[in-house]
């Protein structure tokens, strides 16, 4: 199998040829140790297989960035036959100096000069063949978005991974002189026993030229050095002048970034910039969270109306136990990730809306001053903004930060956002017991989240596991029209990736708490989850719930989701069993699938319009969470639950993305953290309203 490496900085297109040259039938994953995405792909050109390999985006092959260390690494330590180097060709000035890095590896290599379609859009002018001979690489001037010269990339990749290449040193005029006269020298220190071939020469007084470690250490295995360097300049300095003298051959009067430029006078303002930010992620939470709602809702009928059904007939002649496992532990956790799917798919396709168009890197460096003050990148916001919606995609939306502690110390952070899913408990407690200040008592729930984030942030900075003073290298790309194609392959891989990654821990954690919730006797309130709770009671006695085993007993099921707290108050308070299936009916089945579907698309178009609020829980139950406490710390009680809720463990979705993306290190910590910072607000906070009032 041929090894094809697609090598660029950030933002240049590599994955969009990949998908291109694949369909669009590559593999995602991480890169060993690191949470760096790794796409891949498999495909079969003339009898032959090519694994094409996306390396991660860098800008040099020397930094400490997780993503140059993996890249750099990667060209050194695997046996690779073809670099396919993407190139802006809006933005060559940039672009080269990676290429002229990737030349010295001397593994056969072409260019792919990507945006072309911008490039004659706005006039520029490229001299490629001019470009080629000196790079001495071939240059392909096409556009993955129209997939132009798919067939011409094919063939000259197959072309070139049977190629021996020597790819003679770049060198500015400045150094051409010192080089020469070092060539000289060189031949004449140069053992006989020795065989070198004139491009091994080359190269090695090449790096002789400035002075390279082991260049110096070989010339001294020869029992021969240099009486003093012949040459004083720096390497990184000579790179940019050999670019800045290739770029006689562009044109580029810079019209392109007129529109930019005016755009970024609003959008980077330092007040208008934060208020057109307010209305643009107040835009992406409304599409991405209510724009989900109805088709989440749909799925949700599908199974567990449904699929129920259908499976409690089918499943007739099991005893009670195994149908119940299957129902309620089985269906009801393949479920729980399957119906996450439309917000997955409405979030990624959001973030990679704002990243093709190059917004994302705005936000990034609009909010990046703030950020740092708790040692987080400006990226980091928009994983916590999200996290109010849920938790789960925000904690995949952290991939696209830019430094690994970052990442977790973000991802750490998010599940104290109060998520969605809390919403209904929040509403259905300050119903009962705020009825007249609810909406405020929930805001500051919300508060106290974010409160205790920024907290636990400036705490965890202070460990080498979370510490992080690297600047970040920001680059503000060209505003661009996103290409639907290219969002859509993203849309795609990443909820096909999100599927096969929750489908497996989180389905035996439900079996699990089914089981515990079931036996003895499938009882709820006489079940072993009952026992624990009555047994473990009194610990939380002094945080005032601790005598209703019912609110305790809620606790472990809050880990499935949050809001079947509302759920199992409802079973325990109301004594109702909600067991009884409604009898299958094919035709009517079919009809009302027809018609939910057609409910959620009509949901949908209204899902943007202001919308009245409406009660969250009924009547019946707000009078029995309200007969919970009837004394005169009531509401103290009461809102001391509200933040047990809030910063308890988070759902098992969340522990299973921070597992998958960071390891169970970091999940086990999250879980140690909100086992031990809801105990101690919820003490405080209890302790001062009493005395209080």
């Amino acid at each position: 199998m041929k090894r094809v490496v697609f090598a660029g900085n950030p933002n240049v297109g590599k994955s969009a040829w990949i998908n291109a040259l694949s369909d669009a039938h590559f593999k995602v994953g991480n890169w060993p140790g690191v949470t760096v995405e790794k796409k891949e792909a498999i495909v079969e050109w003339e009898d032959e297989q090519y694994e094409l390999v996306d390396l991660p985006g860098a800008y040099q092959l020397e930094g400490s960035k997780s993503e140059e260390a993996i890249t750099a690494g990667y060209l050194k330590e695997e046996s690779i036959d073809l670099i396919v180097n993407v190139v802006d060709a809006t933005n060559l000035a940039r672009n080269l100096y990676l290429t002229l890095k990737l030349r010295q590896y001397q593994i056969p290599m072409i260019i792919i000069f990507n945006f072309m379609d911008e490039v004659k859009r706005y006039e520029i002018t490229i001299d490629i063949e001019q470009l080629r001979k000196k790079l001495q690489v071939p240059i392909l001037p096409y556009s993955a978005f129209n997939k132009e010269g798919i067939d011409d990339v094919k063939q000259t990749i197959i072309d070139m991974v049977n190629q021996k290449v020597y790819y003679a040193p770049c060198i500015a005029k400045a150094a051409i002189e010192p080089y020469l006269t070092l060539l000289r020298r060189l031949r004449k220190r140069v053992p006989l026993y020795m065989e070198l071939k004139e491009n091994e020469l080359a190269l090695l007084a090449y790096d002789l030229l400035y002075q390279k470690p082991q260049a110096v250490k070989q010339l001294k295995a020869w029992q021969s050095e240099l009486d003093e360097p012949v040459y004083h300049g720096d390497e990184d300095v000579d790179c940019y002048r050999y670019i800045e003298e290739l770029m006689i051959y562009v044109e580029d009067n810079e019209t392109r970034l007129t529109k930019t430029r005016r755009l970024d006078q609003i959008l980077l303002h330092p007040l208008y910039g934060m208020i057109a930010l307010a209305l643009i992620m107040s835009l992406l939470l409304l599409f991405v969270f209510r724009g989900s709602a109805p088709f989440n809702d749909f799925i949700d009928f599908c199974i567990n109306d449904l699929l129920m059904r259908y499976a409690n007939v089918a499943l007739f002649f099991l005893p009670d136990g195994a149908k119940s496992l299957v129902l309620h532990g089985i269906i009801a956790g393949v479920g729980g990730v399957l119906v996450f799917i439309p917000l997955m798919s409405f979030l990624t396709f959001a973030l990679a809306l704002l990243e093709e168009s190059g917004y994302m890197a705005r936000i990034a460096y609009l909010l990046d001053h703030a950020m740092q003050n708790f040692h987080l990148s400006g990226k980091s916001f928009v994983s916590l903004l999200l996290g109010f919606g849920c938790n789960v995609p925000a904690i995949y939306a952290t991939r696209t930060l830019d430094h690994e502690k970052q990442k977790k110390l973000t991802a750490l952070l998010i599940p104290f956002m109060s998520c969605g899913a809390r919403l209904p408990v929040y509403m259905l407690f300050a119903a009962a017991f705020f009825p007249q200040k609810a909406a405020f008592m929930v805001l500051s729930i919300y508060g106290i989240g974010i409160l205790a984030a920024l907290i636990v942030a400036l705490v965890c900075s202070h460990f080498t596991s979370f510490h992080d003073d690297e600047l970040m290298l920001l680059e503000l790309p060209p505003y661009r029209m996103p290409c639907f194609k290219v969002i859509w392959n993203k849309m795609k891989q990443e909820v096909m990736h999100y599927i096969h990654r929750a489908c497996g821990v989180v389905l035996w954690a439900m079996v699990i708490l089914w089981a515990l919730s079931y036996f003895p006797n499938g009882n709820p309130q006489t079940s072993l989850i009952a026992h624990f709770a009555k047994q473990a009671a009194p610990v939380y006695e002094p945080l005032g719930f601790g005598d209703r085993w019912e609110c305790v007993a809620a606790l472990p099921s809050s880990i499935i989701a949050k809001e079947t707290v509302v759920g199992f108050m409802d079973q325990t308070l109301l004594q109702q069993t909600h067991d009884e299936i409604a009898p299958i009916d094919p035709l009517n089945d079919a009809y009302e699938l027809v018609e939910a579907f057609q409910t959620a698309c009509i949901d949908f178009t209204k899902a943007f319009l202001p919308q009245r609020s409406q009660p969250q829980q009924k009547t019946t139950l707000v009078s029995a969470i309200q007969g919970l406490w009837t004394d005169e710390t009531a509401n103290a009680r009461a809102y001391s639950y509200m933040v047990y809720l809030l910063l308890s463990i988070p759902c098992i979705m969340s522990l299973q993305a921070l597992w998958r993306e960071y390891g169970w290190k970091l999940a086990l910590l999250s879980v140690l953290l909100m086992i031990l910072i809801p105990y101690i607000t919820s003490f405080t906070i209890y302790q001062l309203l009493v005395l209080l009032l």
